[in-house]
């Protein structure tokens, strides 16, 4: 499974922000390729799509039930195992709506005045802080250390939140220095440039919004946002090998199981 690009990217027809997590140094090695990759949605993929990412074993959707009624199932290679492990990503349903009635100043009053990155902000704390989100997060884990399912693919719908805070877990895990895991956090803005460009193109185009760019803080991802799912782990848990122990039950057992399937 050969990338495009040196950070893992796979460049697909029916996917934007695939991406081979393999390569990066760590202590001991790197990261071994081939073994687990974060995603956007999976659901147009082409035929060609599939051959490439022919071996895949599981495929972890964490997209909410809505997500895959609206924009469809996953399209799995052959002999992939879906698990569905639902995480609402936080209720944009304001958003939504907001967006489609097309009124400027309802508009301003949604998004505006740092209100969107205020929400993103939550919605990554709640990855840590809710009990439902968090035990998606934890079973994810459980399945990464489990050799026999590996390669793994997990994804959300645009594989930015909750696939980059799945990212940042085992990339953290297996000694990922920070710097390099908020870059990788980063970059699917580059995957997604065009796709938002267009997207923000056609909603001022069609007049549904007067200020399209106020969309960017929930398109984008920022710094503050994964920063935010560490310092919840942190303050809730006092460090991070204490929300790995205690808030997805992560021992010394499993993390070195993961460790031992990820590192070449």
């Amino acid at each position: 499974m050969r990338s495009d690009d040196e950070f893992g990217f796979l460049r697909l027809d029916g996917a934007a922000n695939v991406r081979d997590l393999g390569g990066r140094p760590v202590p001991g090695g790197a990261v071994a390729a081939g073994r687990l990759l974060r995603a956007d949605a999976l659901n147009a993929l082409s035929d060609p799509d599939l051959e490439r990412l022919a071996g895949i074993r599981t495929v972890v959707d964490f997209r909410s039930d809505h997500e895959v009624a609206t924009n469809g199932a996953d399209r799995l290679p052959d002999g992939a195992e879906l698990v569905h492990l639902p995480i609402d990503g936080g209720d944009l349903e304001d958003f939504y709506k907001a967006v489609t009635a097309g009124d400027p100043l309802r508009q301003r009053e949604v998004f505006g005045g740092g209100r969107t990155e205020r929400v993103l902000v939550a919605v990554n704390r709640n990855f840590v802080a809710d009990d439902a989100q968090r035990a998606a997060f934890a079973t994810t884990l459980r399945l990464v250390a489990d050799a026999g399912r590996l390669p793994l693919v997990f994804h959300c719908t645009a594989g930015k939140d909750r696939t980059g805070w799945m990212a940042a877990i085992v990339l953290t895990i297996l000694g990922v220095p920070r710097a390099d895991i908020m870059a990788d956090y980063l970059r699917s803005n580059e995957y997604h440039r065009d796709r938002w460009k267009k997207l923000l193109d056609h909603l001022g185009r069609s007049g549904q919004m007067e200020e399209p760019e106020l969309l960017l803080p929930l398109l984008e991802q920022r710094p503050e946002y994964l920063e935010a799912a560490f310092a919840e782990a942190t303050a809730r848990y006092g460090s991070f090998a204490g929300f790995l122990a205690d808030g997805l039950g992560a021992d010394e057992e499993l993390l070195a199981a993961v460790r031992a399937g990820l590192t070449a």
